[in-house]
């Protein structure tokens, strides 16, 4: 039985949870005060809320991959009923805007990217425009839309219809103490005192990891570690090779999100060096760099409007200019290096600054609000 006096949340995620910071946080937040429910397409338990997986296959197209998400998700979600709906990507729109008007509720947009010009469909432009003409289409239906970062909230005010100026929702971590530990260099074998340079994230085009493979060869004994799934791993392992790198690049594959901390804290660089291949790299404002400074790990960071604005904000790390070769990365890696105990007492000043603890208001207002006025 539930209690009609609690609102009732459904999360909707064409992900894994267990391995996305963003869904899990919201998750994390929205528990306390509502009852809810998350569906995505791994299988979990948690004594917070109710895990439903709708499980698609991990390879494969992504339309076919997609279309069984949403009708074993419409199957799945039959006995359920929700007062709220938080479409944690643009993927999950369709079947948050048809739940809502089975069950009368309101929806929630998080548009963690311009979905309009991802750089993951730079060079697919029919798809990206398809991907853009549902967005807009289906965004009429919802009441609220949020983002990660200010940029985000100004374009997509002006290129969506929407019913109300996007809420900003940093992509950060819940804050914690971190404990430095040798994990990375027990995992790939490092020596102590080798310098390891950490990538944390999506396997894609646009990262910069070949440009990080070019500057790693230039340092000779420092090793760079990645942490993270995605198309791109076998050009990356392709480009070690050829840059006589390939023992000391280690792609380690994702982790759960709950144990990342304790993997990044064990880095002695970490890098966010965004390519800006799409408008939606252009504005990134990605989550690694704020686990980063969570971790106390020094950060190499692409100079982009949004991280700069960070950075200048808490200095914990550099700024390269996307344009910066294999050298001047390289430089900077080690400037980082030699004065990792400046970066990280600033690290540990945006830690405090930038935490999900500071989200968690803003979130928990919105959704009891169109609850209580829908």
């Amino acid at each position: 039985m539930h209690n009609p006096q609690r609102c009732r949340v459904a999360v909707l995620a064409f992900a894994d949870a267990r391995k996305d910071a963003r869904t899990l946080n919201v998750c994390r937040t929205l528990a306390t005060e509502c009852e809810l429910a998350l569906w995505n397409t791994a299988p979990g338990q948690c004594t917070e809320w109710q895990w439903f997986a709708v499980e698609v296959p991990p390879h494969g197209r992504m339309l076919i991959r997609w279309l069984r998400f949403v009708v074993m998700l419409f199957w799945r979600a039959q006995r359920w009923r929700a007062d709220v709906l938080w479409a944690g990507d643009v993927y999950c729109l369709l079947p948050a805007v048809v739940l809502r008007w089975r069950w009368k509720a309101r929806v929630v947009y998080d548009a963690r990217e311009i979905y309009s010009s991802l750089g993951s469909l730079a060079e697919r432009r029919v798809a990206q425009t398809l991907l853009a003409w549902y967005e807009r289409w289906l965004v009429r239906w919802v009441d609220r839309v949020i983002t990660s970062g200010k940029r985000d909230a100004e374009e997509l005010a002006q290129l969506l219809p929407l019913r109300a100026v996007p809420e900003v929702v940093l992509n950060v971590p819940f804050y914690a103490e971190p404990v430095r530990s040798n994990r990375l260099r027990e995992r790939c074998r490092i020596e102590q005192e080798t310098l390891v340079v950490l990538y944390q994230g999506a396997v894609h085009r646009g990262r910069g990891l070949l440009r990080a493979v070019e500057a790693i060869a230039l340092l000779k004994t420092a090793h760079l570690c990645i942490l993270g799934d995605g198309d791109f791993a076998a050009a990356v392992e392709h480009h070690a090779r050829a840059c006589g790198v390939a023992g000391r690049v280690h792609l380690l594959g994702s982790v759960p999100y709950d144990e990342l901390l304790d993997w990044t804290a064990s880095a002695d660089v970490g890098w966010c060096w965004i390519e800006p291949i799409s408008h939606s790299y252009e504005l990134a404002l990605p989550n690694k760099l704020f686990e980063y400074a969570m971790a106390r790990v020094p950060v190499l960071a692409s100079d982009l409007p949004a991280i700069r604005s960070v950075l200048d904000d808490v200095p914990f790390g550099v700024c390269c200019a996307p344009t910066a070769d294999a050298a001047e990365l390289a430089a900077a890696i080690m400037h980082l290096h030699k004065n990792a105990d400046v970066y990280r007492h600033h690290a540990a000043h945006a830690a405090r600054e930038y935490c999900y603890e500071r989200q968690q208001p803003r979130i928990r207002r919105l959704v009891l609000e169109l609850w209580q006025n829908r």
